[in-house]
């Protein structure tokens, strides 16, 4: 059954960034680097973004498949600052290599979750979570929270709830 789940996980991840990647894509490069998207966060900084959580996602998988899980200490508090770390490091990047950065991320990601023992789904992290609740959260939660944040802003809908 825990296969089952971690084939399940691995779906979500690749609907959710498919869908990301089309979201991104849509985007007019003239308007890739234009702030507003989520406050003054550009197309280009939310994939610099999401590469940052999928590849915090690996870390937390590498710790958890080498017996050191206990290291894992990522708390919610800290979410704000090093969201506001990522936004300032992604001036650096083009358009072009945000993208190459997340598809590394998203690969590697990816990659370690396919060959995740299944059993470590449940194992619990120094951080209180799940292998499973942490794989969510920086993985196919995260791409569909902000495909959901760039569909808005290019069709004008409301912004969607963060909830």
């Amino acid at each position: 059954m825990d296969a089952h789940r971690r084939g399940a996980l691995l779906a979500d991840l690749d609907r959710a960034r498919a869908a990301f990647r089309a979201a991104v894509d849509d985007v007019d490069a003239d308007l890739a680097t234009t702030p507003g998207i989520v406050g003054a966060w550009s197309a280009r900084d939310l994939v610099v973004h999401v590469a940052f959580w999928a590849e915090h996602g690996f870390s937390a998988l590498a710790l958890a498949t080498s017996g050191r899980g206990a290291e894992f200490d990522y708390d919610t508090a800290r979410t704000d600052a090093m969201n506001a770390e990522v936004f300032s490091d992604a001036s650096r990047f083009t358009p072009m290599t945000a993208a190459e950065r997340e598809e590394t991320a998203f690969t590697a990601f990816r990659a370690a979750l396919a060959g995740l023992d299944p059993e470590i789904l449940d194992l619990v992290l120094g951080n209180g979570d799940t292998v499973e609740q942490v794989v969510r959260y920086d993985g196919p939660d995260h791409y569909a929270e902000h495909s959901a944040h760039l569909r808005a802003w290019f069709t004008g809908d409301p912004e969607p709830d963060d909830e």
